[in-house]
């Protein structure tokens, strides 16, 4: 049985970027947060769509010779139902099972409560029907970093993690597990060349299909394995495509940059890229993209614009929506960290190369949702005072921007998480200033997201309702962050659920 936290399993109503709500705080009611955030779909116990990372495991198994009627990737609302006398093995996938990553860590410590990443998986693996002896858990995905713990891993009840990616040591694993093996608490899946990578079985969140692994800018803080750049060939991305519209018309095209889709080096393969999205808009004319990288942007910007007209996104209202980082302000800290973050450009260059990318992407159609990286090791006040003044330039562009706390990961694991106490003066307006920015934004992009989703329009009113009202409660402290002052005081009364969502809470029950 293959399965994922309630988190994992939705499509988010159509938006892989409403999925960063998973990592927000527990402030919502759970009914709620549900509701609108990570509404539920599967058929009768199996996941119709399910994560892309269950899906490649799930296809690398049957391959291996283990029996398609015995692989079934579960919903975690149907575990009680799906675990019976027959069920030996148990893999799950997770991206921020303990709410120690970037977003969850950083939304939590603001606001002191668990975000909801970390409360459904802890739900999952404490379900009654996996506390089995009988039973082997096998976690992978993302976010295992956070399990290398062994009393962690005890008191979840999982047997093994799998570091890195799974497809040549997954069948191995589970056929041990499956045969009563001792298994390892800890494997390093290394890099899978992309010819050991099978086509997946079924249809995946959103349409999720991978165009690309790894990144190759060697940034400090980033998981190793992203180190080398692979490419999936063009018809194995297509039958994917082809897999996933039958059940959903939308498909989202995955990269750490979609731009360099079988570039040779740094800069672009135009032809490549638009041969990709070409042959792609003749299955489906509703495409998506995961991440992109603002120097490739900038290094080929009439890449943009002929991408933009084929998706026939300029003047209809529509986006390209795709997430980037831009990090940091500061050249000093680029040059220090990331210098292959700036490349063709150099580390010099670096705002310069987010301003004229943000300007380039906004005026052909993009929406680019851009994270910054706060207390990076060796960030000064100088380093804060550059993003900040960045991100007010940012400000005339339609974009999304979000401030993360440093976590030690990569070549940093030494280097300790940043906090709330750690916090310049200068930290704090540059928060300040990219909620403003959101908040400016949010309203607009929500309208035009709901508009392209076709989402019903209660739900689409409650969702601006829960923007309206944080936005409300926030306020009062906005006001002391942009002088520079912490307001984690006023900020932990937002431990307490909102009184309107309660009285809705209450409703529902009765």
């Amino acid at each position: 049985m293959l399965t994922a936290d309630k988190t994992l399993m939705s499509t988010y109503n159509g938006s892989q970027f409403i999925g960063f709500a998973a990592c927000f705080p527990r402030v919502l009611p759970r009914w709620l947060y549900a509701r609108l955030f990570c509404p539920a779909k599967s058929n009768g116990n199996a996941a119709i769509p399910a994560p892309a990372g269950l899906r490649k495991v799930e296809a690398v198994l049957v391959e291996s010779g283990i029996p398609e009627e015995d692989v079934e990737i579960v919903h975690p609302m149907r575990i009680r139902k799906a675990v019976d006398s027959d069920t030996r093995v148990v893999g799950v996938t997770t991206s921020d099972p303990l709410g120690k990553g970037p977003a969850s860590s950083t939304f939590s410590s603001l606001i002191r409560r668990e975000p909801y990443t970390a409360y459904y998986f802890r739900e999952l693996l404490t379900h009654e029907a996996l506390r089995s002896d009988d039973l082997r858990v096998i976690v992978g995905g993302p976010g295992v970093w956070q399990l290398a713990d062994p009393n962690v891993r005890a008191s979840l009840g999982i047997d093994c993690i799998v570091e890195g990616e799974a497809e040549l040591v997954a069948p191995r694993l589970f056929r041990d597990a499956l045969e009563g093996a001792p298994l390892p608490g800890t494997v390093s899946g290394g890099t899978v060349p992309m010819e050991k990578v099978p086509v997946m079985r079924g249809p995946t969140i959103n349409g999720t299909v991978e165009v690309s692994r790894g990144c190759g800018r060697g940034c400090e803080f980033c998981n190793p394995n992203m180190r080398r750049v692979r490419h999936v060939p063009l018809e194995k991305i297509l039958d994917e495509i082809r897999l996933n519209i039958p059940h959903s018309p939308k498909v989202t095209l995955h990269a750490e940059d979609v731009l360099r889709y079988k570039a040779d080096g740094i800069v672009p393969d135009k032809d490549e890229v638009l041969r990709l999205f070409s042959e792609a808009t003749k299955l489906t004319d509703d495409i998506g993209i995961s991440h992109i990288a603002l120097s490739s942007a900038l290094s080929r910007p009439d890449l943009e614009e002929e991408l933009a007209d084929l998706l026939k996104c300029l003047g209809t209202g529509a986006h390209i929506y795709a997430q980037t980082g831009i990090e940091t302000g500061s050249s000093r800290l680029v040059s220090r960290h990331m210098k292959g973050k700036a490349k063709p450009f150099s580390p010099e260059d670096w705002p310069e190369v987010v301003r004229e990318s943000m300007k380039l992407l906004s005026g052909n159609g993009w929406v680019a949702c851009g994270t910054l990286v706060l207390g990076m090791p060796g960030e000064q006040t100088d380093d804060v005072l550059r993003t900040l003044e960045l991100v007010r330039d940012l400000r005339r562009y339609k974009s999304l921007i979000v401030p993360l706390f440093f976590v030690p990961l990569g070549e940093m694991t030494e280097s300790d998480f940043f906090t709330p106490e750690g916090m310049l003066p200068e930290h704090w307006m540059l928060l300040a200033e990219c909620i403003d920015h959101d908040f400016h934004w949010s309203g607009i992009l929500m309208d035009e997201l709901f508009s392209q989703n076709r989402m019903s329009g209660a739900k689409s009113r409650l969702m601006k309702f829960a923007a309206w009202y944080m936005q409300r409660r926030l306020k009062p402290y906005m006001e002391t962050m942009k002088e520079g002052v912490s307001p984690l005081e006023g900020v932990a009364g937002l431990e307490e659920p909102p009184h309107a969502f309660e009285i809705g809470r209450q409703k529902a029950k009765a």
